[in-house]
C-alpha cells in the first residue's frame, strides 16, 4: 500500500479511511480485552504504540525491498510504500514487548488483536480502492509487453468481470503509460480488476465465519494462528489478480512468498507461545 503521506494534501479519503480502520480495530480490541478479563486500559495504551511501531516497521521494511520499479520500469519507483506484512510483524513485536513488561499472555493478546486487525484491513481496502493503490490486473486489454505477466497474470479471466478506470496521476494510470499500453495524454487508465473490493468482501466473509468462534475456550494463540493461515491462503490467491507486486520467482510475487513463509511459521507459533 502507498501511504500518500508525502502528498501536499493533508486530508485524503485514503487517510480518513485509514483512521476509521484504526478506530474500529481499537474499539473491537477493547471489547475483546474486556470479555477476556483484561483491563481495557492496556489496549488504550498498547494500541497507539502498536500502530506507530507498525507504520515505522512497514516503512523500514520497504527500504530493504526497493523493487517497485519492477512493476513497470523506473517510472513506477514511488517513494514511501508501507509493507503490510512488515507492519503486522513489527506490530506483533510491540505487543510482545508490552506483554513482557506487564506480565500478560502474549498469545492471549494476539488473539485479542486478531479479528480486529482483519476488520481494520477490510475497511482499509476501501481506502486503497479510492486511492488507486493495491490495484488489479487488466480486465479486457491484452498486454503485449515484457511485463505482461505483471499486469495480466490470469489472462483467461479476461472480460469475466467489470473493471474500474483511474484518472491521470494515479498509480494504475502511470503503470499503463510506462508499459506503453496507453498514451500519456489518455483520459483514464485501462479498466482494471477492483481487487481491493474483492479482498474486502473475502475479509468480511472470514469475519462472519469467525465471529462466534469460541476462541477463549481454546489454548491461547489458537485464534491468531487460524486468522494468520486463513489470510495467508486468501492473499496468496488474491495476489494473482493484483498488478502491483514484483514477480521474483517463477510466477510468484514477493507477497506470495511471504504468504508461504507465514503458513509454514504459523504451525510453529503454538509451541513458541507455550515457551
Amino acid at each position: 500500500m502507498y501511504s500518500h503521506f508525502d502528498s501536499n494534501i493533508w486530508v485524503t479519503p485514503f487517510g480518513l479511511i485509514f483512521v476509521l480502520a484504526i478506530l474500529t480495530a481499537w474499539a473491537y480490541t477493547r471489547r475483546n480485552a474486556t470479555v477476556s478479563g483484561i483491563d481495557a486500559s492496556h489496549i488504550d495504551l498498547l494500541m497507539p504504540i502498536a500502530v506507530i511501531v507498525a507504520i515505522a516497521g512497514g516503512t523500514v521494511v520497504a527500504m530493504f525491498m526497493p523493487m517497485d520499479h519492477k512493476i513497470a520500469g523506473e517510472m513506477m519507483n514511488y517513494g514511501i510504500r508501507l509493507r503490510l506484512f512488515g507492519m503486522l510483524a513489527t506490530g506483533a513485536v510491540a505487543v510482545f514487548i508490552y506483554s513482557r513488561f506487564n506480565k500478560l499472555s502474549f498469545g492471549q493478546l494476539l488473539d485479542i488483536f486478531a479479528l480486529p486487525t482483519m476488520a481494520a484491513l477490510m475497511i482499509h481496502r476501501f481506502g486503497c480502492f479510492l486511492a488507486g493503490c493495491c490495484w488489479g490486473d487488466l480486465v479486457s486489454h491484452e498486454a503485449k509487453t515484457s511485463l505482461a505477466t505483471q499486469v495480466q497474470t490470469l489472462p483467461f479471466l479476461n472480460g469475466l468481470s467489470g473493471g474500474i478506470q483511474y484518472p491521470p496521476g494515479s498509480l494504475p494510470f502511470e503503470q499503463h503509460v510506462a508499459l506503453g499500453l496507453i498514451e500519456p495524454g489518455a483520459l483514464a487508465s485501462l479498466p482494471v480488476v477492483p481487487v481491493q473490493l474483492y479482498e474486502a468482501a473475502l475479509l468480511f466473509v472470514v469475519l462472519l465465519a469467525l465471529w462466534r468462534f469460541p476462541w477463549r475456550e481454546y489454548p491461547k494463540g489458537t485464534l491468531v494462528v487460524l486468522v494468520t493461515c486463513t489470510y495467508a491462503i486468501m492473499r496468496f490467491f488474491i495476489e494473482y489478480l493484483r498488478a502491483d507486486g514484483s514477480i521474483i520467482m517463477g510466477n510468484l510475487t514477493v507477497t506470495q512468498l511471504l504468504c508461504l513463509l507465514l503458513l509454514s511459521s504459523a504451525f510453529l507459533l503454538p509451541s513458541m507461545l507455550k515457551r
